[in-house]
């Protein structure tokens, strides 16, 4: 199994975790914004851009394409070859206090990621 389109495929599986989570939070924090708040919400979103592709991309590097290739060339490919590493963040948090966000962030990229990379055209 070739390595597919992993460029294309590592934008939008970026991109589209991003939007959801930035959406997320405008529905969330949305109920009650004034003048203010709005433009702290913006504020904050700004930051949660910049902090978001910096772990992300750093993430990719680090963890991501070093595992895509590995699991290119030993396995079939499959979704829960992709799952597997990002779950080991998921599953602590799911039994004791604490974030989901980055832990479910890297699971999704993951899997959208698997997704696109082996798209048939």
């Amino acid at each position: 199994m070739g390595l597919g389109g992993w460029d294309d495929a590592i934008l939008k599986s970026l991109l589209y975790v991003g939007l959801g989570i930035a959406i997320y939070a405008l529905f969330n924090s949305f109920t009650s914004l004034s003048e203010n708040d709005t433009l702290g919400f913006v504020v904050t979103l700004l930051l949660y851009i910049g902090v978001y592709l910096l772990i992300s991309i750093v993430g990719w590097l680090v963890i991501g394409f070093p595992l895509h290739f590995v699991i290119s060339k030993y396995t079939n490919g499959s979704y829960l070859y992709y799952a597997a590493l990002p779950s080991v963040f998921v599953i602590p948090c799911l039994f004791y206090k604490g974030s989901l966000l980055f832990g479910l962030a890297a699971l999704f990229q993951a899997l959208i990621f698997r997704f696109f990379v082996y798209k048939k055209a």
